[in-house]
């Protein structure tokens, strides 16, 4: 017999967390700003994949890296680790900010077709890297035991 059947009244059923409604999500944008982090952004890129990977989603995933300002191969590196899955735009805005305003409106008119409450946006900097189980949560998908 479990703890949970033996706090539980008699005739009473244990408790079990309420299972989440399914994501109204069609669609993830995340947008990663950087200055001169060749030496982090493809380890950033990499986390959002594994994030996407572990918990097995198979909508829509757009990254728009924002390359401000950069003396160093960032944008390189980023075109290379994001693939066909994401853009890179080079700016000289010298504002992390504003390269993330400059990405967000990317992300948008990417996702022009997808309804505003159907779509999630994220920003991140370059030089962090997301829990495998960020996607998840975000989405509210449990992953099988």
């Amino acid at each position: 017999m479990s703890v949970s059947q033996l706090l539980a009244p008699n005739g009473s059923q244990a408790y079990r967390p309420a299972p989440h409604a399914p994501s109204k999500i069609r669609a993830v944008g995340i947008v990663i700003a950087a200055r001169d982090q060749s030496d982090t952004i493809a380890k950033a890129i990499r986390s959002v994949f594994a994030a996407n990977s572990y918990c097995g989603w198979h909508n829509s995933l757009w990254i728009v890296t924002v390359a401000d300002a950069c003396k160093d191969a960032t944008a390189k590196v980023a075109r290379d680790a994001i693939g066909a899955f994401g853009e890179v735009l080079e700016v000289t805005a010298r504002s992390l900010q504003t390269a993330h305003r400059i990405g967000t409106s990317s992300l948008i008119e990417h996702f022009r077709h997808v309804p505003r409450h159907a779509l999630l946006l994220a920003s991140m900097d370059a030089g962090t890297e997301l829990r495998c189980d960020w996607m998840s949560s975000k989405l509210h998908i449990s992953r099988p035991a």
